[in-house]
């Protein structure tokens, strides 16, 4: 749902600024042009208007973009201020600024290891260090806001992560009172989201989802490990292959799919639209496939409790039925 009365930020007052000069346009006349009276403007770009409704910063920006779409203007207002403007509801990553570290990155994999090296790395070690200095009081405090965090991600993750997209870096620690007006203004949403927690008696759910949790992991592992055991097997069965005229590869890749690909899908759902391309055409589309899951259980050995892969899929085997594959031209049903 889209707020009516808009605080004016440091940001998006400056954004107004520049855009303005870049047209050429005075504050008198883009105030005049908006509907509004002659000095309206100044009050705003001096930073004594504080908070601005939605209808009028959007008359601005319309001006601005010279568009009579309240819509488009209201998606160049949602680009400064990072929170939905217009009427329609939008996701918790369309509002986000992607970071110039990750923007250009589109392999998922690559995403998922940068995101595991940054929380084992930059966030566990600094935090553990952090508190490993407070005192007895501070780091049971610490532990509680931890455990927040936690739960959050667990029970609402993609509001969690619009949580902790909350850049408190920018507070100035020399600052006194702006460093006490952040920690109230924080302190105040907790205050807010704690009650919610008491009206949907959230940490019950929270038990009783961890509960059912325990038993899922076990069977997920469980899983998990048979694919494991059923990709060893296809890689055998594959290699078998290489002597045999007119090898059937189009039941061999079904049957992968059934005790590979669709039992990792069904421990973990989500990897087969991102992570396994399950429908390749030619044998080296297959190989690629074959890659994949053997990426994924490497990547997944600590998660579900695997054997090492580099020493439970030998690497002649690997490479044994991965060479045959590349020999295989577009895979098709063999003729009754």
């Amino acid at each position: 749902m889209a707020i009516d009365k808009i605080e004016i930020t440091d940001r998006l007052r400056n954004h107004i600024i520049e855009i303005r000069k870049e047209r050429g346009l005075s504050s008198y006349k883009l105030s005049e042009e908006s509907g509004h009276s002659k000095f309206w403007l100044q009050n705003i770009e001096s930073g004594k208007t504080k908070k601005i409704n939605k209808t009028d910063l959007i008359s601005i920006y319309k001006v601005l973009y010279e568009t009579d779409d309240d819509s488009e203007a209201s998606y160049y207002i949602e680009q400064i201020l990072n929170q939905q403007v217009g009427s329609h509801d939008k996701n918790w990553y369309e509002l986000i600024n992607i970071s110039d570290d990750f923007s250009e990155e589109y392999d998922k994999m690559e995403l998922i290891r940068k995101l595991r090296s940054f929380i084992s790395k930059d966030i566990c070690d600094t935090l553990i260090q952090t508190v490993y200095n407070m005192s007895v009081n501070q780091a049971q405090a610490a532990l509680s806001a931890v455990q927040n965090l936690s739960y959050s991600i667990y029970k609402n993750p993609e509001l969690a992560l619009a949580l902790i997209n909350i850049p408190v870096y920018g507070v100035s620690m020399s600052n006194r009172k702006e460093y006490q007006t952040a920690l109230n203004d924080l302190l105040a949403i907790n205050a807010k989201y704690n009650d919610l927690v008491i009206k949907h008696h959230s940490l019950d759910i929270i038990r009783e989802w961890k509960e059912r949790d325990k038993q899922l992991v076990i069977e997920n592992k469980r899983i998990i490990r048979s694919a494991l055991d059923n990709y060893k097997s296809m890689l055998n069965l594959i290699s078998s292959l290489k002597n045999i005229q007119n090898p059937p590869i189009f039941d061999i890749l079904n049957q992968f799919n059934t005790s590979v690909s669709f039992m990792i899908e069904r421990a973990c759902p989500g990897t087969l639209e991102n992570f396994l391309d399950f429908r390749p055409y030619t044998g080296k589309e297959f190989v690629t496939l074959i890659d994949e899951c053997f990426e994924w259980f490497y990547d997944n050995e600590n998660t579900y409790d695997l054997p090492r892969m580099n020493k439970y899929i030998p690497s002649t085997l690997y490479n044994e039925a991965c060479d045959f594959l590349n020999t295989i031209g577009e895979i098709k049903p063999l003729l009754q």
